[in-house]
C-alpha cells in the first residue's frame, strides 16, 4: 500500500486536528524549555508520529493520557503534516526522527533493511507480551528477518458495500453480483451497477489473485502477475470494468456510491462512518465468491513501529515506549472502543474471538480471514506502479489484460 493512497483517504473523512493534543499530550513545539511535557517525568519519555482522522487523534489522546496516568511514562505525539515516510526519509537521518510512529505493516520490509541510516529498531528482547495475542497474521506482519519492528492493533481489507434499499440480500457469487448490477446500471442517467477504484491494485488484489495466483510471492521472490492464474483472475475483474463511472478515481467511485447512483462499492472500513451518514441503511458483506473461490485481497495490519531513534533515546524510552505499545494493543477496552467507533478491525486474538464486533466490523474480519497479508519486502515497492499502470491501460482499452500483465512483470523483474 503507498502513502498516497492513504493520505488521500484519511482527507475524504476528516481534517487533522493536531490542537486536539495540546495540553493533554506531548505535542513537541522544537522549544525547549521546562514547560514542555515530559520535563518532569519521572519514567520514560518517548515521541510519536501519527497520521489520523480528527476523532481518531482525539481518541488516541484519551488513550495516550490515560497510559500517562496509570504509569510513569509520558509519550508525545506529533502530527509531523506531509506524506509520513518522506518526513521519516528526511528526519531519522538527521537525528530528529520520532521514537515511534504508526502506519500499516507493508514499511518493516523496506525499513529493516537499511543499515546506513538504521531505520527501525528490533524490540525482541524488550517487549513482554506473548506474540499469541494476536491473530497468526497480526504476528507474521510484525516481523521481518528475525526482528520484532513493532506491535499490531488493527487490520484492515476491502469488502463488500450494499444498499440495502436497492439491494435486499448481498450477493454470495460473482455472477449473482454481475445480475443484480445488470438491474441498475445506466450510464446515460448517471447510474451504475458499482462504485470501485478498478485500477489500484490493492483494491483489486482480491480478484487478481482469486484463483491461487500471487501478484508477488514473497516466500520465493519471485513475481507472479503474468501466471495464468493472476490473468484469469484478471479476466474476471475485466467484467467489473463495465459497471463503473468512467473516471476510475478514487473520489468520483465513492460518490457515486454515496450519492445512492449505484447498489454496491468496494471500500475499506474507513468509509463506514461516512457512508452511514449517507446512506441509510448500509449493509457489509464478504466479497462474493468467484467460481467457489473467496478473493484473496491485501489485508494492511496498522501497526506502532518502534524507530531506531530509540537507540539514543535510552532504554527509558524503550520502556516508555514498548510498555505503551502493548497497553495499547492488547487492551480489550480499547480496541473494542476503536471498532465500535472506528470501525478498526481488531488483531487482538481474545477479541476476534468474542464474536462481539458490530456486523459491519464482523463482516471486515471474516474478509480479512480470506485475505492475505501486504508483502512486506522491500521488492513489493517495485510492484504497486507497474501494476496500477497495467490495469489503467486495461480499462481504457489500450492493451489486452494478458500482454498488460506480461508486460508489468518484465518491468518489474527489470527493476529488481
Amino acid at each position: 500500500m503507498n502513502a498516497d493512497r492513504r493520505t488521500l483517504l484519511k482527507t475524504i473523512g476528516g481534517s487533522s486536528a493536531l490542537a486536539a493534543f495540546a495540553g493533554c499530550v506531548g505535542v513537541d513545539d522544537g522549544e525547549d524549555d521546562d514547560d514542555e511535557p515530559g520535563a518532569d517525568a519521572d519514567g520514560g519519555v518517548a515521541s510519536m508520529w501519527i497520521d489520523m482522522q480528527e476523532a481518531e487523534e482525539a481518541d488516541f489522546s484519551d488513550d495516550v493520557s490515560q497510559f500517562g496516568s496509570e504509569t510513569d511514562h509520558v509519550i508525545e505525539v506529533e502530527e509531523p503534516g506531509g506524506e509520513l515516510d518522506e518526513q521519516l526519509d528526511t528526519a531519522i537521518p538527521a537525528g530528529d526522527g520520532p521514537d515511534g510512529w504508526i502506519w500499516a505493516h507493508d514499511w518493516i520490509g523496506r525499513f529493516a533493511v537499511r543499515e546506513e541510516p538504521r531505520f527501525l529498531y528490533d524490540a525482541s528482547d524488550d517487549v513482554d507480551i506473548d506474540l499469541d495475542a494476536y491473530t497468526a497474521p497480526a504476528q507474521e506482519a510484525i516481523q521481518f528477518d528475525g526482528g520484532l519492528y513493532g506491535l499490531p492493533f488493527a487490520s484492515e481489507t476491502v469488502t463488500l458495500f450494499y444498499n440495502e434499499d436497492m439491494v435486499d440480500e448481498p450477493p454470495e457469487t460473482f455472477d449473482e453480483m454481475i445480475s443484480v448490477m445488470d438491474d441498475f446500471h445506466n450510464p446515460e442517467e448517471g447510474e451504475y451497477g458499482l462504485s470501485y477504484p478498478v485500477t489500484d491494485p490493492y483494491f483489486v488484489s482480491g480478484f487478481l489473485q482469486a484463483y491461487g495466483g500471487d501478484i508477488f510471492d514473497e516466500a520465493n521472490l519471485e513475481v507472479g502477475l503474468d501466471a495464468d492464474e493472476v490473468k484469469q483472475g484478471l479476466g474476471r475483474l475485466e467484467e467489473l470494468f463495465d459497471y463503473v463511472p468512467a473516471d476510475p478515481g478514487y473520489e468520483s467511485q465513492i460518490v457515486a456510491f454515496a450519492d445512492g447512483l449505484a447498489p454496491f462499492a468496494i471500500n475499506g472500513p474507513w468509509e463506514i462512518g461516512n457512508l452511514s451518514d449517507e446512506i441509510e441503511n448500509l449493509g457489509v458483506a464478504e466479497l462474493p465468491t468467484v467460481d467457489g473461490n473467496h478473493p484473496r485481497n491485501y489485508t494492511g495490519i496498522q501497526t506502532i513501529y518502534f524507530s531506531a531513534m530509540l537507540e539514543d533515546s535510552g532504554q527509558d524510552a524503550v520502556d516508555a515506549l514498548t510498555e505503551f505499545a502493548e497497553w495499547y494493543t492488547t487492551s480489550e477496552d480499547v480496541i473494542t472502543h476503536n471498532a465500535d467507533r472506528h470501525s478498526y478491525i481488531p488483531v487482538l486474538a481474545d477479541v476476534v474471538e468474542g464474536n462481539d464486533l458490530s456486523p459491519e466490523v464482523q463482516a471486515f474480519a471474516e474478509q480479512v480471514d480470506n485475505g492475505v497479508p501486504m508483502p512486506t519486502h522491500p521488492d513489493m515497492d517495485n510492484v504497486w506502479d507497474p501494476l496500477e499502470e497495467a490495469l489503467t491501460r486495461v480499462f481504457n482499452g489500450d492493451q489486452g489484460g494478458d500482454e498488460a500483465l506480461d508486460q508489468a512483470a518484465e518491468e518489474i523483474r527489470d527493476s529488481l
